[in-house]
């Protein structure tokens, strides 16, 4: 008996209009547009579409991630897996979004998109929908991207280019499976431990800063005044900046003597942060400045949001929960 899939149309190029880019389809279409360019879909399995949104997706934010959460939970029962068409620009965010909401997830909840709408020559979506439907079928249950071949965990994947078909990267974890002339899962992917639980809570009062060599501590002042709960740094290398002018120093000890997390990631997208390792970040840690691990950026400010919508607010309460995976975005400590 063939697999049970619903695929959720939010957006994106994949549904463009290719004659008129700027177009998009009207929601009574999209299901059979797709069909009408990708027919194999039925042959994999018993697909069926929902529609929650048609939107660019530097346009989606926290409501829509809830959404589309609610929209998974309420068809959790009668589906087998689930299949998400997205813009491609803030993919990586709602697959993490959507990684810490659906918590122990029992089904696979795939997202793809592609760089070129569907029905123009060369794109690549075709192959990237029939590639996330087949490995919706399988037992791989958890948030992940499908795209040019790959199946990536959600929350440690980056968005690497804005042209190639190759778009997403995952720097720090393998991936969960490859696609050529066969599949093969790489039995890298999670298990739920507990019962399956919908967690849809975010608190966006967070700043990102990226710190460059040179800056001029005079703009950041300011915040001291009106500081946000959380600033997410992102520092050099291991998670350095200066301390031999401790203008940038002091600015972040004054933040977190207000109370203010200040987390400290890193412009490098492989390796991670180790506040440990340098006297630079050594400082910023005495500090009360909170490493991010090997998380991705994007998988820390998401995590943040959802940390601070759960109530956790208190730098030591925050900084446990930070530090230990939700759904395998940063590497268990050792």
């Amino acid at each position: 008996m063939k697999k049970r899939i619903l695929i959720i149309h939010t957006g994106g190029t994949f549904g463009m209009v290719p004659m008129s880019p700027s177009s998009v389809l009207a929601p009574e279409k999209i299901a059979s547009h797709v069909l009408q360019y990708v027919p194999e879909l039925t042959r994999i399995a018993d697909v069926e579409f929902a529609f929650v949104f048609n939107l660019d997706s530097a346009e989606i934010e926290i409501p829509h991630w809830i959404t589309l959460g609610e929209t998974i939970v309420a068809n959790m029962e009668q589906f087998d897996g689930f299949v998400i068409i997205h813009g491609t620009d803030s993919m990586v965010y709602t697959a993490t979004a959507l990684s810490f909401m659906l918590r122990n997830l029992p089904k696979p909840v795939i997202l793809t998109g592609s760089q070129r709408p569907l029905a123009m020559i060369r794109t690549d979506a075709r192959m990237n929908l029939i590639n996330a439907v087949e490995l919706a079928t399988y037992p791989i249950p958890e948030v992940s991207i499908c795209f040019d071949n790959k199946l990536l965990r959600g929350n440690r994947t980056i968005k690497y280019s804005s042209t190639d078909y190759d778009a997403f990267r995952s720097p720090n974890y393998p991936p969960l499976a490859t696609v050529g002339i066969d599949i093969h899962i790489e039995n890298t992917h999670l298990t739920p431990d507990g019962a399956f639980e919908f967690l849809p809570q975010f608190q966006n009062d967070l700043l990102v800063l990226r710190f460059v060599p040179g800056l001029s501590v005079r703009f950041l002042e300011a915040l001291l005044h009106h500081p946000p709960r959380a600033i997410f740094i992102e520092a050099l290398g291991l998670g350095n900046v200066p301390i031999q002018n401790n203008a940038f120093l002091t600015w972040v000890e004054n933040l977190i003597s207000q109370d203010v997390l200040v987390l400290v990631g890193s412009q490098s997208p492989h390796g991670g942060v180790d506040l440990s390792r340098y006297q630079n970040g050594m400082e910023l840690k005495k500090a009360g400045a909170i490493g991010c691990g090997d998380m991705t950026t994007e998988a820390a400010i998401v995590k943040t949001m959802h940390l601070l919508g759960s109530g956790l607010h208190s730098r030591e309460t925050f900084s446990r929960a930070f530090l230990e995976p939700i759904a395998g975005e940063i590497s268990s400590p050792r």
